[in-house]
Order: structure tokens, then sequence, then C-alpha cells
């Protein structure tokens, strides 16, 4: 066929995995995910209108990270209880509360061994936080923003 459209699904190839419901078997160098960007909340889109996939498996860590700490716990069906942090409540409780929330959410995947928040700064409304992720075959500082969400 001439030309026929790029599909916006990928071609997967699972013939070398058993269990293609355990993505522990797949090494963490090869993981991927796709890139959103969270101040505007949408995919990040290439050239061609496809959503971006992470390159590398530091930009994987910390798009998983980003994705954890995005999530309410509880409020999604699709995830389970380990999966998100309780931002509703953030603003009663203490920093040391919040950060322990956050490096428990972050150390409940598997592709993150050890999450430890860095630093805290409270501004009226908003909230930032510089977390060190040690991932199962890299280490990363990522810089978290929370705008009207937590004060």
């Amino acid at each position: 066929m001439a030309d026929e459209p790029a599909s916006l699904f990928p071609d997967m190839d699972f013939s070398d995995i058993e269990d293609i419901g355990n993505i522990e078997g797949i090494p963490s160098e090869k993981k991927w995910t796709y890139v959103i960007d969270f101040e505007k909340r949408c995919l990040v889109l290439e050239d061609d209108g496809r959503p971006r996939k992470t390159k590398t498996y530091k930009e994987y860590v910390i798009q998983t990270a980003m994705r954890i700490l995005n999530t309410e716990r509880f409020q999604y069906a699709i995830f389970d209880e380990a999966i998100g942090v309780e931002k509703s409540e953030w603003p009663a409780w203490e920093d040391i509360e919040i950060k322990r929330d956050a490096e428990e959410a972050l150390e409940a995947h598997s592709e993150i061994e050890k999450a430890e928040v860095l630093h805290m700064e409270r501004i009226e409304n908003k909230l930032r936080m510089g977390i060190r992720i040690v991932g199962v075959s890299a280490t990363v500082e990522v810089e978290v923003k929370w705008p009207n969400e937590a004060g």
C-alpha cells in the first residue's frame, strides 16, 4: 500500500516476554513512558503529532515520579491504594508528614529504591520540593511545584 498513515499506537514485540502483564521482566534501562507537561496538564507531542516517549532511564524515572506526585491517592479506581499522594490533605499537615507521604508514595513504585525530600518550601498556597530519587538504574534529582494545591 502506498504511504499508509502511521498508527498512533506503537508496534510492540512481546515475544521474548513470558508474561505480558509482568513488566518487571523488562530491563530498567529499556522502560519508557509517555512525557507529560505537568504544568499544562497535557501530553507532549512529537512534530508528527504522536505522543513523545521518554528517551532515557533518568527521564523515565522523573516522569514516573511526577505522575505519582501529581495523582491524588484513592481518587482513581484504576490505581490501587499505593499510587499517589494525599495532596488534598496537605494544607492541614505538618511539613514532616508531607515529606513522608511523598517519599512513601515514590518508594512504593518498583523502579524507585529510595526517595528523599531534600528541601521543601511553602509560600501562600504553593508548595515546592526538591527530591533525590534513587532508581534501580540511576539517581536523579527533581524540583516539584504545586500551585494552588497545598498551603
